[in-house]
């Protein structure tokens, strides 16, 4: 299990010990993404990870509290890039309707990739989810803070209707992409389902933002 570790998360990470800095910190965060995308979340144990990682439970415990807090620093790991790309919609090119329905597509997309890659990595972001840890509740935040900040330039440009509070706009619309964010709502439809779904959903929302 030796990759090239990749940088520490952006955000603090519940139950962090040490320095965040410290190269092992990383080495810990590469080496734990691997076994859970191998192995599972739910059934590894902080001295299955010490094993694969090849160093003690203790030494562990001096960085992280808990497995929950070396599993939420993997989940944040995986969700910042997800959260980049999207945020490079929102700042990028285009008519805010263009944006926003680029950013429902890419919600989609981003969330199939990362739920259904072929490992186990998801069993980590549903405990994340269900659970509502640190991690997943400032991932939906995120979202929504994107979201609203799409729908206030589309107001801007007159792209959209102003007569709607824009915190009841912008949480009506997270909470459509719920649909095709969440793991468990994912599970039991084919892609190109889900795909042309989130196309009828993001038309009826453009729609209902017209001026």
């Amino acid at each position: 299990m030796k990759k090239n570790a990749p940088s520490a998360p952006e955000t603090s990470t519940s139950g962090l010990r040490g320095s965040v800095e410290h190269e092992r910190h990383s080495q810990i965060i590469a080496a734990a993404d691997e076994h859970f995308r191998l192995y599972g979340y739910r059934k590894t144990s902080v001295a299955d990870l010490g094993k694969a990682i090849g160093v003690s439970s203790t030494y562990l415990y001096r960085f992280f509290s808990s497995k929950q807090a070396i599993g939420e620093a993997v989940c944040t790991t995986v969700l910042n890039r997800m959260e980049n790309e999207l945020r490079r919609v929102v700042d990028g090119p285009g008519t805010a309707t263009q944006r926003l329905r680029r950013f429902m597509q890419l919600t989609l997309q981003r969330s199939l990739e990362i739920f259904f890659d072929g490992t186990r990595l998801h069993e980590l972001v549903v405990s994340a989810m269900e659970e509502s840890w640190k991690t997943a509740t400032a991932h939906e935040a995120e979202l929504l803070a994107m979201t609203r900040e799409l729908v206030k330039a589309g107001r801007e440009t007159g792209e959209f209707e102003r007569k709607t509070p824009l915190d009841e706009v912008a949480s009506g619309i997270s909470e459509a992409l719920r649909l095709f964010a969440h793991p468990v709502a994912l599970q039991y439809r084919p892609r190109e389902e889900l795909e042309a779904a989130l196309a009828a959903v993001a038309s009826l929302v453009l729609r209902s933002l017209a001026p």
